[in-house]
């Protein structure tokens, strides 16, 4: 590995060397999720996703939507569709899903509005995961009763000044 590259991903990689522990932490979290099978039952489900949340708090673990997904024993669109009740999967199922969905939004929010997350990374998560876009709307004039008018070359005024011709703006 080049140390005095300037790739992004080299200087990930320096960063993260910095962070005493955090690869093999993370790792190590990721593993043990890894390792868990689907819940069978509604009180199963909320018990795992107790126990990740209290892995997230107690191990300094930023919650995501694809590590609890992991943590379930399935992937992300399949969580998905438990949270649309795109599968077979009761409405209680269903609900405490989009539940813990609106936990890590809520979470990533307050995470970027006290400076603890970089308002671009916030930006794509959220997006990603709640549905945010960018919106810009526009108004139609005749709506708010305004007058509009369309000026063409030939009906703009003529500028005139001392010693100088004619000039058109």
């Amino acid at each position: 590995m080049n140390r005095e590259s300037n790739f992004p991903t080299a200087q990930a990689s320096r960063e993260l060397q910095k962070v005493d522990g955090f690869i093999s932490d993370t790792l190590g979290g990721i593993s043990a999720m890894a390792s868990m099978e689907k819940p069978q039952s509604e009180g199963e489900l909320k018990e795992r996703i107790k126990m990740y949340f209290d892995y997230c708090k107690n191990n300094s673990f930023r919650p995501g939507v694809e590590s609890l997904s992991l943590a379930l024993g399935v992937d992300r669109s399949t969580f998905w569709r438990w949270c649309n009740r795109e599968t077979n999967v009761s409405l209680e199922w269903a609900k405490t899903c989009k539940i813990a969905r609106q936990s890590i939004v809520a979470f990533t929010e307050a995470s970027a509005i006290s400076g603890h997350l970089s308002p671009p990374v916030a930006i794509f998560i959220l997006k990603n995961i709640a549905g945010y876009k960018d919106s810009v709307s526009f108004e139609d004039a005749t709506q708010n009763n305004a007058l509009c008018n369309v000026l063409i070359a030939r009906d703009l005024p003529v500028l005139k000044s001392e010693g100088d011709e004619n000039v058109n703006l």
